[in-house]
């Protein structure tokens, strides 16, 4: 995805380092990174808890996502934009796993 299209995708370069080490930390468990980028929070949450506390509407299709891009390591970060009120997946794929 192009940055300059997604402004999210710039404050989640800059803060790349610390959302990996926050998936690393919890890497056993699986989680799920959950970053607000007016605050600079990042949370890593049990993906089990985290999707089912999705809406109806959205719950079944991520909760696939989130299968397929843990079968092959890859991270799936949550930007939680309150301020602006967006709420949006992203998965990336992990580095260290090519």
């Amino acid at each position: 995805m192009d940055s300059m299209q997604d402004p999210y995708m710039q404050k989640i370069d800059e803060y790349w380092n610390e959302i990996t080490g926050m998936y690393m930390t919890f890497e056993g468990k699986k989680p799920i990174i959950e970053f607000e980028p007016n605050r600079i929070r990042i949370i890593a949450y049990p993906a089990e808890e985290y999707l089912d506390g999705l809406s109806d509407r959205t719950r079944e299709q991520t909760k696939k996502k989130y299968g397929e891009a843990s079968a092959t390591g890859a991270l799936m970060v949550f930007v939680r934009d309150e301020q602006n009120e967006v709420f949006r997946s992203y998965i990336f794929p992990r580095a260290d796993e090519e």
